[in-house]
């Protein structure tokens, strides 16, 4: 697989599990609330009052991976390699955050000790197409395949076929 496929891939697979977690964050919020819900006020600590706020904060920093996972794709199709970095910061952001904001139970445990191994593949492929593109703007060319070699001639013609073939020279 390419780097470029690899990183288009990376922002697909992103969107995927974001989808996914919202899934379960949204349930989660929802069962914290009914759970509030039969608790007395006077009962209920500040650590309980607080438990909606740390969901909301979850699926906020989860929607936010939307546009940068399309900003991705965006700038995969445009070769911008600042972009890409930035896509690499936000997600080693999000996964930090994920792993240090919130108290996680074993099967949220388990779902971050698969996919930060997950990411850390996809990102590699991102910063490797990154790379290349900053390496290809400093030598000038546009393509990042190499260029064809001719085996059958062993000099490159001295000018170009043109006007002076039209002209029978």
């Amino acid at each position: 697989m390419t780097p470029k496929a690899g990183a288009t891939v990376a922002a697909v697979y992103m969107i995927l599990v974001t989808n996914m977690y919202l899934i379960f964050e949204v349930g989660h919020l929802e069962r914290a609330m009914t759970d509030m819900a039969q608790i007395k006020p006077f009962n209920m600590t500040n650590w309980g009052k607080m438990l909606p706020y740390y969901y909301y904060t979850a699926i906020t920093l989860a929607v936010m991976t939307y546009p940068a996972s399309v900003f991705l794709i965006y700038s995969i199709q445009k070769r911008h390699y600042m972009g890409m970095f930035a896509y690499v910061a936000w997600i080693t952001f999000y996964d930090v955050s994920k792993e240090a904001w919130f108290s996680l139970s074993p099967l949220e445990w388990f779902g971050l000790a698969t996919r930060i191994p997950m990411d850390c593949f996809w990102l590699s492929f991102v910063v490797t197409h990154a790379l290349m593109i900053i390496e290809s703007k400093g030598q000038g060319r546009l393509s990042l395949r190499p260029r064809r070699i001719s085996r059958n001639v062993s000099e490159p013609p001295r000018f170009r076929l043109g006007s002076t073939a039209r002209k029978g020279v």
